[in-house]
């Protein structure tokens, strides 16, 4: 993972800086590894990360809020961050549920993740041909996802969406943006 984002980092931290300062308030973090977005947030937010691994989890910064199980609370934050994290969640709308539900309405859900290519693309048959070995490989990633399908059935509202591609072979195609709850 250490090695991975040193790579990727680079690439993404311009949208990760647009996307992740004009954050305030209360603002959860799903899948917040060792703590790389707390750099691109307002110092005001106050932070409270979610990270199931407990080896990234022992190397958060200090003086910030870490929990290790994910509890969805009503209402609570006004923003929620996924980066690279939705493609392995066991079950994702189950997940994409409790991030609505966490969001106060009007709540944003900010993210950033590779996804599947487009549909009937090489690409894409090379990402459903590969899907159970790169799963073994990769954490339980799985490369061939509907993310943004997933995200507006959830029942969020795209604000904003930028479709990209990097060059990281079958995870290269990406999406950011900003869905609100209603």
């Amino acid at each position: 993972m250490t090695q991975a984002s040193r790579w990727h980092e680079p690439l993404v931290a311009d949208r990760k800086r647009a996307l992740l300062a004009g954050l305030r308030g209360d603002v959860l973090e799903i899948g917040a590894g060792a703590g790389g977005n707390l750099r691109y947030l307002h110092r005001d937010v106050c932070w409270t990360g979610y990270e199931p691994n407990r080896i990234l989890a022992a190397r958060i910064a200090s003086g910030t809020v870490m929990a290790r199980k994910f509890e969805a609370r009503p209402g609570q934050f006004d923003a929620v961050i996924a980066t690279l994290v939705l493609c392995s969640v066991e079950d994702l709308d189950g997940t994409l549920r409790g991030i609505y539900e966490s969001l106060r309405p009007g709540g944003k859900f900010v993210f950033i993740e590779h996804v599947g290519a487009a549909r009937g693309s090489g690409l894409r048959r090379a990402q459903e041909r590969w899907a159970g070995a790169w799963r073994r490989c990769a954490g339980g990633c799985r490369v061939d996802r509907d993310t943004e399908e997933r995200i507006v059935a959830a029942g969020f509202a795209i604000e904003s969406i930028e479709r990209f591609e990097l060059p990281m072979w079958l995870a290269g195609p990406h999406v950011a943006g900003v869905a609100v709850r209603a």
